[in-house]
């Protein structure tokens, strides 16, 4: 990963100059106040990593040691986001501080992690407590889309299993969450909590249950194994029985069992081995469906489009 440049660092030398014009020729890309990153590698960088990157920057501008939370917590540890990131990097500042806002920075008046760890060179709070602080977010699709990931059990070539790390459970989540009340947004916490499924296959699966729940249709069940005379077909993303109906959400590279046939494909090699998939599926139900990402996001085309394979919200059911 390419340097960071420090205008601290390069004060000793009365380099400070150099590094602003470097910016202004547009080699180096200035993520915050006194710290650059070579221009061309920031525009290769993803929005994760961008986000990510300015995390880091943050860490090596503030004292040693300052823990970073909630969306930062969750960008380091590979949670995936609904939306765009913040502008801002998350940290930790005690209690007694009140929680303050200054330039790139939202600092939260929490008690420190005594569980933190260190990933990337930041410290953050634990994985636990991450999860724990993002499902307090307003926007409940988003942090269940989090939460599923990070309840998830990892499988191989996971970041959760390359770091060694074994994710709490719903359970062990929600005992935490009874733990520290009362708290600021616990409500609103648990209910998303509660609604969290490690099953959930891909961030987008995680949006389409929330959606289904807010409209007030029946849950499916998730991860549905499905065989044929030639044997074991695949998982379906979401099932429901009494109509004989799977709907595959497309669009995300998928984990645990679903991921590993994509690892070391190209994207026509992944292609044909969907569709042969499809065609397997479609001969042992009833309805087969695929929701366009547009449809998935707005719910009320998504109502139009569940209804049309069967699927209405109970009455008074929608949420």
């Amino acid at each position: 990963m390419p340097t960071l440049f420090l205008a601290r660092e390069t004060l000793i030398l009365g380099n400070d100059r150099e590094l602003r014009r470097q910016c202004q020729r547009g080699e180096l890309h200035r993520i915050r106040p006194g710290v650059y990153y070579p221009a061309r590698d920031w525009r290769d960088l993803e929005a994760d990593d961008r986000y990510r990157m300015m995390v880091r920057a943050a860490a090596v501008s503030l004292a040693p040691g300052t823990q970073f939370s909630h969306d930062s917590a969750a960008a380091l540890w590979r949670l995936p986001s609904l939306t765009h990131w913040p502008s801002v990097a998350h940290t930790l500042i005690g209690p007694r501080a009140g929680g303050i806002s200054r330039a790139g920075l939202r600092c939260h008046s929490f008690d420190s992690d005594p569980a933190s760890t260190k990933i990337d060179g930041v410290a953050v709070t634990s994985l636990p407590r991450t999860l724990l602080d993002v499902a307090t977010q307003p926007a409940f699709a988003r942090a269940v889309a989090m939460l599923d990931a990070g309840i998830r059990v990892p499988e191989e070539g996971d970041f959760l299993h390359t770091l060694g790390v074994v994710p709490p459970t719903r359970e062990e989540l929600l005992l935490l969450h009874e733990a520290r009340l009362p708290h600021f947004a616990s409500a609103r916490a648990r209910r998303a909590l509660e609604f969290a499924d490690g099953r959930s296959g891909s961030p987008r699966e995680s949006l389409f249950r929330c959606q289904c729940y807010i409209l007030g249709v029946p849950a499916p069940q998730l991860q549905v194994p499905f065989h044929d005379e030639d044997g074991f077909i695949g998982f379906a993303d979401a099932y429901w029985e009494h109509l004989g109906l799977i709907v595959e959400i497309d669009g995300d590279i998928k984990y645990g069992a679903r991921r590993k046939y994509q690892l070391n494909r190209t994207p026509e090699q992944i292609l044909l081995a969907e569709k042969r998939r499809e065609d397997r599926m479609r001969r042992v139900v009833k309805r087969f469906a695929r929701p366009p990402q547009d449809v998935i996001r707005d719910r009320q085309r998504l109502r139009v489009f569940l209804a049309h394979h069967g699927l209405v919200p109970a009455p008074g059911a929608s949420r």
